[in-house]
């Protein structure tokens, strides 16, 4: 049978370039290489939104105030207080925070005395140990007090899927060559990890504390995350707002994968900072904004356009339209949508009234359609069984690509890789799509979601690198056993052989913390006991946390013994039966 293009070409017809795109010839398609000269040209508006980030600087906000950009997606900040430092969030890096300490000491000598994290977001907490230095007491170590829950569900839960989401959005794996930046900083710098869990806690709505001798307000601020906190340093009118203002729209929902923020608690937040009128407002990424008319001309616009967007998406709920209707329907007004720090480099109003959408009535959108829908792969085969097979498909995608449909063409190219992955016409119109879309966002996430997906459609990228995850474990091993072995519910396979029907309980106790955790499995579940002992334990493994830590770590360096430190009882076979019955990262098995 012709091909696609053998189909088109005896037709006589040609295909020319279509307002500067490439648009597929009859006679040759052209090479990938020919298409990213040709292209991928990116968005004027997206790439100066770099200049802000994209040099590293030490900026001064005042003679006691100084902000650290341009070194890792997060900005740290230092605040010289009489009796010593308090550096105000870590970056995500260890390396970027030993860089930053060093430009720091330029400044001063004196010792670091606390640590505050304006909230869990990997890029505030995860480059701590970057900050302690030889001979120096470990410093205090602030939060709020939802920070250490926080940090324990992201692990604990569903942090397979939102580490590789969040590597797509934050492009961590694109080329620098096509990488243009992530939004709230240049790149996020996955190099290194040391987190250092928090030794004092925020409890109340304004926390009133005296750190390194300096008088501190810490204000609970919930916005992008519900533990956020801002630091109001009242004698100096200087207010730290973490995560609730940055130069761009702000990110009401992640598309990495989080509940919605709740865009009242984050515009009434913004309110609070108005309240005070700081002289200086200095937030967690991009630059500081000093004097109080230029602080409101921020403030004021940012504030009203998260309530914009959420009362117009109420609005439009109780219309009774879906979500996609209502993202076609809401948009900021002239004024606000041309607001330098309302332009969608990282949040966008489309996600933002989804995510408002989800936020007030969840997942189903109210049309019956919704209630038991095909599955992606059933409307694939229908789709092109009404196209009147895969090379049709292929000729309409190509259509569509020629119309400059783009999302059409994506779409009709990925139902025909569901049915045949190895279809080469359909893998290479996929990729096509992504990389056009991607180079025509002003979006950050947008554009490295849509590059980073075509990489993995190529092959050329594998978001499942152990390199990545021993990052992971890095954080991981810093959270207590119990909560550790929360992860153990989840990754349970019932499919698996006898797995469903397996009953039985294994005990972990552990002498350097005298504690233990039962896992009990029964019904196609594992169930976490800590209230007390199991009297009737089928298989007793005797360690320290330490070493069962190390046994999760190690094991991500190849094939070894990760059972060697373990004291079993009750019979290596029958615990291995029982592992067998979770997902490999949790199976602890003999060689």
């Amino acid at each position: 049978m012709l091909s696609v293009y053998a189909a088109f070409l005896a037709t006589g017809l040609a295909v020319v370039a279509y307002f500067g795109h490439q648009v597929w010839s009859v006679n040759k398609a052209p090479t990938m290489a020919e298409q990213v000269k040709r292209e991928l040209i990116p968005n004027e508006e997206f790439v100066k939104h770099s200049d802000i980030f994209n040099k590293q600087q030490v900026i001064k906000v005042t003679d006691n105030i100084y902000v650290a950009i341009g070194f890792a997606l997060g900005n740290s900040i230092m605040v010289i207080a009489p009796e010593g430092l308090i550096i105000v969030d870590v970056t995500e890096s260890v390396t970027a925070a030993t860089e930053i300490l060093k430009e720091f000491r330029k400044i001063t000598n004196k010792p670091i005395k606390a640590i505050l994290y304006t909230h869990h977001h990997q890029d505030h907490i995860g480059g701590a140990q970057g900050f302690l230095e030889k001979g120096v007491a470990l410093p205090e170590v602030w939060s709020h007090h939802k920070l250490p829950h926080e940090v324990a569900s992201f692990f604990t839960t569903s942090y397979g899927a939102k580490v590789r989401r969040s590597s797509r959005q934050f492009g961590v794996m694109v080329p620098a060559s096509r990488k243009i930046n992530a939004g709230l900083g240049l790149n996020l710098r996955y190099d290194s990890q040391g987190f250092i869990p928090p030794s004092k806690l925020a409890t109340e709505k304004v926390t009133f504390a005296k750190i390194a001798g300096l008088d501190v307000h810490i204000h609970h601020i919930p916005g992008e995350t519900s533990d956020q906190i801002g630091v109001w340093i009242p004698s100096w009118k200087a207010f730290l707002s973490g995560d609730d203002v940055y130069k761009a729209f702000p990110n009401i929902y992640t598309i990495r994968g989080a509940p919605a923020r709740d865009p009242v608690d984050w515009y009434t937040s913004v309110q609070k900072m108005l309240d005070l009128d700081p002289d200086y407002l200095v937030p967690s990424h991009h630059r500081p904004i000093i004097g109080k008319n230029d602080i409101r001309n921020v403030l004021i616009p940012y504030r009203d356009g998260i309530q914009f967007v959420h009362d117009q998406a109420l609005r439009f709920i109780n219309k009774g339209l879906t979500p996609d209707e209502i993202a076609k329907r809401v948009k900021l007004p002239e004024k606000l949508e041309k607001h330098p720090y309302l332009r969608e480099f990282y949040g966008t109003v489309p996600w933002s009234v989804k995510g408002v959408f989800q936020l007030y009535l969840g997942w189903f959108s109210g049309d019956p359609v919704d209630l038991f829908p095909l599955s992606t792969p059933e409307k694939a085969s229908r789709v092109i069984a009404l196209a009147g097979g895969v090379d049709n498909t292929i000729s309409e995608a190509i259509k569509a690509w020629n119309k400059d449909d783009i999302q059409w063409s994506l779409e009709l190219a990925s139902y025909v890789l569901i049915q045949d992955k190895n279809n080469k016409d359909a893998k290479k119109l996929k990729v096509d799509a992504l990389n056009l879309l991607g180079s025509r966002q002003i979006n950050s996430i947008a554009a490295n979601y849509y590059i980073t997906c075509a990489l993995e459609t190529e092959g050329i990228v594998n978001l499942e690198d152990e390199s990545t995850r021993k990052n992971e474990w890095q954080i991981i091993q810093k959270l207590p056993m119990k909560q550790l072995f929360q992860i153990f519910s989840s990754m349970f396979m019932p499919e698996v052989g006898v797995c469903e029907t397996t009953e039985g309980i294994v005990q972990f106790i552990f002498s350097d913390t005298n504690s233990f955790v039962v896992l009990r499995i029964r019904n196609g579940v594992a169930i976490i006991e800590e209230n007390g002992r199991a009297k009737n334990a089928d298989v007793t493994v005797k360690t320290t946390e330490a070493k069962l830590k190390a046994a999760f770590i190690t094991r991500l360096d190849g094939p070894g013994d990760y059972t060697k430190d373990l004291n079993i009882d009750g019979g290596i076979v029958k615990f291995k039966n029982y592992m067998n019955c979770f997902e490999e990262d949790f199976q602890l098995l003999l060689p």
